[in-house]
């Protein structure tokens, strides 16, 4: 599978902007969050179609 960068809210950029700064106080170090929805490897296969069709 591939992964692009996922199309994020304000709202959501927000909770992970929190959760990045609970996750760094409890780790003792700074951490970043970044979000990606995941794409099948073949972008033929998005519609359905088989690559010998």
């Amino acid at each position: 599978m591939k992964y692009i960068p996922a199309a994020l809210t304000d709202e959501h950029v927000h909770k992970l902007k929190e959760t990045e700064q609970h996750l760094s106080a409890a780790a003792g170090e700074e951490l970043i969050l970044i979000a990606y929805a995941q794409q099948p490897d073949d972008p033929e296969l998005q519609d359905g179609r088989k690559k010998n069709d």
